[in-house]
């Protein structure tokens, strides 16, 4: 009697798993690991959120890459819902052509207007594209408003300018990318003539110059105008043997194959004297285009000395290697120059 009552049945209901295939729990299994939740998918969305159905292109490199990337990411709930916006924005919803990427840090004010501009720019273009905004760590609304504008948001919450550019480069599909601020100081309307040497095959890199075309009143503080970026200019063209007018514009395009080449890493404001040295030492083809310098919206998140101190500091690192390179390698052809 004993023995038939320590385990009260426990082999009948060994036995009825058996037949049905299956192994009984028993009372000393251990605790399972908590269960990761996967993010509702388009099916179990229904019809009260539809979701955009991925592009026909899309290769399956591409749909992994937009996989990790929101594995990585924290949960936003409107990357989870059917206000996502579509990856693709063209009539024909091909694989993107034009990748436009934002920076993006507390600008709600000013992001969703750019985000408009730039997809009507794209559309300027008659190509089919995209556009990423580059959240930097934003503590106002700035994703929502980047979201529900169209853009397609990712997260970096390593801060700076170039952790924020890099990011935002590592999602596009495009095969010419854009970069521009989220201020509302760049006018993405002149899309179509920054992107017209890239599509004739004539450059490799076109630069958005401001000293070249029109610096709005407001625009630029006056240090800034005839202090701070022409010096900077002058001396990245005297160490570089470049001939470049605007050394720090924000808005610039190049081919997918032209990022690759240069292979941009640094995380600060430098990237941008980065950008322009690494074009130079790749040997790519660079062109400049006028474009209109416009009054931000919010407040600068530059620092005037600290971030010109970095900008010197790369720059003088960057040309004891140029010349290095450059004297082992003097029988190449001279370096190519920026502008006409």
């Amino acid at each position: 009697m004993t023995e038939h009552t320590s385990r009260p049945e426990r082999r009948p209901a060994a036995r009825r798993s058996q037949q049905a295939g299956r192994v009984a729990p028993t009372a000393t299994r251990t605790a399972l690991p908590p269960v990761r939740v996967a993010p509702p998918t388009r099916a179990a969305a229904g019809a009260a959120s539809p979701a955009p159905s991925p592009p026909a292109g899309r290769t399956p490199a591409a749909a992994r890459r937009t996989r990790l990337a929101t594995r990585h990411a924290q949960p936003d709930p409107w990357r989870l819902t059917g206000q996502s916006p579509p990856a693709v924005i063209s009539p024909a919803r091909g694989r993107p052509m034009v990748s436009v990427v934002m920076p993006c840090l507390n600008e709600q004010e000013s992001v969703g207007r750019c985000v408009r501009a730039a997809l009507a720019g794209i559309a300027a273009t008659g190509l089919p594209g995209e556009v990423i905004v580059a959240d930097n760590g934003s503590e106002d609304d700035s994703r929502r408003v980047a979201a529900e504008a169209g853009a397609w948001v990712v997260r970096e919450p390593r801060r700076g300018y170039g952790n924020a550019y890099l990011a935002g480069f590592a999602a596009t599909r495009g095969r010419y990318l854009v970069m521009g601020d989220s201020d509302c100081s760049y006018d993405f309307g002149q899309l179509p003539g920054l992107l017209a040497p890239l599509r004739t095959g004539d450059a490799d890199y076109v630069l958005g110059s401001r000293f070249a075309g029109e610096i709005l009143p407001g625009a630029m503080p006056w240090t800034h105008q005839y202090i701070g970026n022409p010096v900077l200019t002058r001396m990245l063209n005297r160490l570089f043997g470049l001939r470049t007018s605007d050394a720090h514009s924000g808005m610039r395009a190049f081919t997918r194959a032209a990022y690759e080449r240069m292979a941009p890493r640094h995380g600060g404001m430098e990237l941008a004297s980065e950008l322009i040295v690494a074009a130079a030492t790749s040997q790519l083809r660079v062109e400049e285009v006028p474009i209109t310098y416009h009054p931000r919206s919010g407040v600068s998140k530059l620092h005037s000395l600290r971030d010109a101190g970095r900008h010197v500091r790369f720059m003088l690192a960057y040309a004891a290697r140029h010349r290095r390179t450059a004297a082992v390698s003097s029988s190449s052809p001279d370096q190519p120059v920026f502008g006409p």
